[in-house]
């Protein structure tokens, strides 16, 4: 028993510190970018040692792996709980975007990681790619797609999503453009009619609540308390 207790304490120190290194590095992705080194940043803002830093993470892009897999399988997680029960394709995608999109407009750190990862953003790895072409392969075998392929569907997602991000996070939420137009355009694409468009995007939407110990919450209370510790 003493033998279980104490593995089970090791994983979950190593699991802690592990979370607390990958939420570092989000930060740091998210205000310098990722088109250079920043472990010694991760470092930094983790206040770990360097070796302590190096039995969880080698290189740069095994960093910015692990803050993409892990911020986008929780969001789309929570999307697709949601999503994933109405029996219209187009509406799960059009609902599922709209979500995300309105997500990276209540969170500044989430367009700004977003805008610094690029294309990165929507890696392989991505849930993206286990959920999305269900949705879109139902959508072109009921005809609510056409005239195009689930690879070309899944790259006009993606890319216009990306797009309206990187807008978010350079021009201000408020100045941007709305996400209900910049899911409109990707239904347009994919073969909806402007019509049939507009009233998806109009539909009531269901906000996600995005929990306490997430992520994304995590890294915004960090925020919140060096922003509250700077003033005083």
């Amino acid at each position: 028993m003493t033998i279980d207790h104490r593995t089970r304490v090791a994983a979950e120190r190593r699991e802690r510190m592990r979370a607390r290194l990958i939420e570092s590095a989000m930060l740091v992705f998210a205000e310098k970018g990722v088109g250079a080194s920043v472990i010694q940043e991760v470092i930094a803002a983790a206040d770990v040692s360097q070796g302590t830093f190096y039995n969880y993470f080698r290189t740069n892009e095994d960093l910015l792996d692990a803050v993409t897999q892990e911020l986008n399988d929780e969001l789309l997680r929570l999307i697709e709980a949601e999503v994933g029960t109405y029996a219209d394709p187009a509406k799960r995608i059009a609902c599922g975007v709209r979500i995300f999109l309105h997500a990276a407009r209540s969170y500044p750190l989430l367009a700004r990681f977003i805008c610094a990862a690029g294309l990165h953003a929507a890696g392989p790895s991505s849930l993206i790619y286990v959920y999305l072409p269900i949705h879109i392969q139902q959508g072109l075998a009921e005809g609510r797609f056409r005239d195009v392929t689930v690879e070309l569907a899944l790259d006009v997602i993606a890319g216009t999503a990306l797009t309206t991000i990187r807008r978010f996070a350079e021009e201000g939420a408020e100045k941007s453009v709305q996400p209900e137009q910049a899911v409109a355009a990707i239904l347009r694409g994919l073969g909806i009619s402007r019509a049939a468009a507009q009233s998806l995007v109009q539909s009531k939407l269901v906000p996600i609540a995005v929990p306490v110990d997430s992520l994304l919450e995590r890294g915004h209370a960090r925020i919140r308390r060096h922003s509250e510790t700077a003033s005083r």
